[in-house]
């Protein structure tokens, strides 16, 4: 572990496991495409890290203890950014779906509504739509309050 990971605040290690459930899904199917390493990419900037950063998260082997978001908007976008990866390749793997599923259960989502998550975010990835607009449909649509 490098010393200054200590130092880092609650939300940077979260962002950190984010990331690396990102490149979990996205090695999951056997075969690292280019669509996938350029969504990684993206994925990594946006949470603010530095390319020696993505690389070194590229590079981590090690498991941590996942730390989920306390908010349950910012628990939705995460798993909205690993449903987007499972289909940055156009395709749905049998274990991508099993990490994204395991990802939203250690997030706090109940496993009765999965179903209907998942697809609600399959569906709107597939069709373009925005991560806000399907926050408030799951909102409206949601089993469990």
């Amino acid at each position: 572990m490098n010393i200054l990971e200590y130092f880092d605040h609650t939300e940077k290690k979260q962002d950190k496991e984010h990331f690396i459930h990102l490149i979990q899904i996205a090695l999951a199917d056997g075969v690292f495409q280019e669509t996938e390493r350029e969504m990684l990419l993206r994925f990594g900037r946006k949470l603010g890290f530095t390319a020696p950063e993505i690389d070194d998260l590229f590079e981590a082997t090690k498991k941590s203890a996942y730390i989920p978001p306390y908010e349950f908007s910012k628990r939705f976008g995460q798993l909205y950014d690993v449903v987007k990866m499972v289909y940055a390749d156009g395709k749905i793997d049998n274990n991508e779906m099993r990490l994204a599923t395991g990802i939203a259960l250690k997030s706090g989502f109940v496993e009765q509504e999965l179903p209907v998550l998942l697809a609600l975010l399959i569906n709107g990835i597939k069709n373009g739509e925005d991560e806000d607009d399907l926050f408030d449909l799951y909102k409206k649509r949601r089993i469990v309050r």
